[in-house]
C-alpha cells in the first residue's frame, strides 16, 4: 500500500494565510489560485473544519488540510486524500496552566498523568491533549463532543494513525492525525523552510494512542 505523505509545515504566526500558502506549495500553484471553505456543516458560519475547494492533486483526489496555533507558531499539514488528517500544536505551559484534567481527559487517561513522573507530567498532559485534538479535528467533530469520552487511552473509536511528531522545541508539542489503515510518511518544514523525513510509520490503523 502506497504511503500518504503528509507534509507539516512550521511557522511565525504572524506570517498571512499560512494554509493557502501551504496548499500551494504542496500542489505546486500560487497561493492565489487555493481557494478554502471553512463554512461549518452546522451554521453555515466560517469556522467549520476546512476543506480545498481548488486545486485538487494530480488524478482529481482532493487535498485535505488542518491548521493548528500556539506559541506564537502556526502549524499547517496538508495531504492528498482521501484519508482526512488533523494536526495539534500545544504549549506545555500554556496547557498546564489550563487545569482542564476533569473536562478534557477520561479517568483512564487521568490515570496516565498521575502515574507519570512530577518531572515529566505536565509535558505528557500536554501529548494527550495534543493527540487528542489532532484525532478530533482528522474526525471533522472538534471539541463539540463530550471530551471525556473520547478515550484514546482505550483507543481510537474511528481507526486512526496518530503521530508524535519529533521536534526540537521541548517547550511546545506536535501531534498528527491521519484516518484510516496503512502507513504513514511525515515530513516537517520548519520556519527556514528546510524540510526534513521525520518518521515513517508503516502498518495497521493505531489502536491505542497512548
Amino acid at each position: 500500500m502506497k504511503p500518504t505523505r503528509v507534509v507539516v509545515r512550521i511557522e511565525d504566526a504572524t506570517l498571512s494565510r499560512p494554509l493557502e500558502r501551504a496548499v500551494a506549495a504542496f500542489a505546486g500553484v500560487e497561493a492565489s489560485d487555493v481557494v478554502i471553505d471553512s463554512s461549518c456543516p452546522d451554521c453555515g458560519r466560517p469556522h467549520g473544519k476546512p476543506r480545498i475547494l481548488s486545486p485538487t492533486a494530480h488524478g482529481g483526489q482532493p487535498l485535505v488540510v488542518s491548521k493548528s496555533s500556539a506559541g506564537g507558531r502556526v502549524a499547517t499539514a496538508v495531504a492528498e486524500g482521501p484519508r482526512d488528517i488533523g494536526v495539534d500544536l500545544e504549549s506545555v505551559v500554556a496547557v498546564s496552566r489550563a487545569r482542564v484534567d476533569e473536562v478534557a481527559f477520561s479517568v483512564a487517561e487521568r490515570d496516565l498523568i498521575d502515574d507519570e513522573s512530577p518531572l515529566s507530567r505536565e509535558a505528557l498532559r500536554t501529548r494527550l491533549w495534543s493527540r487528542k485534538e489532532a484525532y478530533l479535528k482528522a474526525t471533522g467533530q472538534g471539541v463539540r463532543l463530550d471530551l471525556v469520552r473520547v478515550d484514546l487511552a482505550q483507543g481510537t473509536p474511528v481507526p486512526a494513525m496518530i503521530v508524535d511528531v519529533p521536534w526540537d522545541e521541548d517547550s511546545m508539542m506536535l501531534s498528527l492525525a491521519v484516518l484510516g489503515d496503512g502507513p504513514v510518511t511525515v515530513e516537517l518544514i520548519d520556519g527556514s523552510g528546510t524540510a526534513a523525513d521525520v518518521e515513517t510509520i508503516s502498518g495497521e490503523a493505531r489502536e491505542d494512542a497512548c
